[in-house]
């Protein structure tokens, strides 16, 4: 875990905010009906989260491992602006998004559970994991959050970005004078 200071620091230079589907925007459940048809649940929270990252003027995206109707239905709501599914090798992912969108490594967070998610979260500026991440992981991250994934651990790291970077505050303000 960075120490305090380093991790604020690191906050600020943030500009892009990537995670994973299942287990992060997601609780990790996947409902396969006998038609064929996958259903997965997402939280509300973490979509305000990610509406008011894009207030704050930065960018937001999921790797993820599978395919998925619902993932690309929810993404096409929430605007995101890179949507990477079915990626056996998320590696080769955060490479090219880095390079297309001409990011140094600092300027990026991730959001992971478990173990296949430590290639983009150990080549990132910051690597947080879900509160019910896979243990073998923890080594690994710069800071555990206190919320599950699909229980608004996406938000909880979008206000701890934007707060440490300043935003949080007129943001809400934006809200409360509306």
């Amino acid at each position: 875990m960075k120490q305090a200071d380093a991790f604020k620091n690191a906050c600020k230079n943030i500009k892009l905010l990537l995670f994973d589907c299942d287990g992060v925007l997601t609780d990790g459940r996947i409902v396969l009906g006998n038609d064929g048809i996958e259903l997965k649940f997402f939280s509300t929270l973490d979509g305000m989260g990610l509406k008011i990252w894009h207030m704050a003027g930065l960018a937001a995206g999921c790797i993820t491992g599978r395919a998925s109707g619902a993932l690309t239905k929810r993404a096409q709501e929430l605007k995101f602006d890179e949507l990477h599914q079915n990626i056996a090798d998320k590696n080769e992912a955060i490479d090219s998004i880095m390079k297309k969108r001409g990011l140094k490594p600092e300027e990026v967070a991730y959001i992971g559970d478990d173990i296949n998610d430590l290639p983009v979260g150990t080549k990132v500026g910051l690597f947080f994991v879900p509160a019910n991440h896979h243990e073998v992981i923890r080594p690994y991250a710069d800071y555990i959050l206190s919320r599950k994934g699909g229980f608004g651990a996406i938000r909880e790291t979008v206000d701890i970005i934007l707060a440490h970077k300043g935003l949080l505050d007129d943001i809400v303000k934006t809200f409360a004078n509306r």
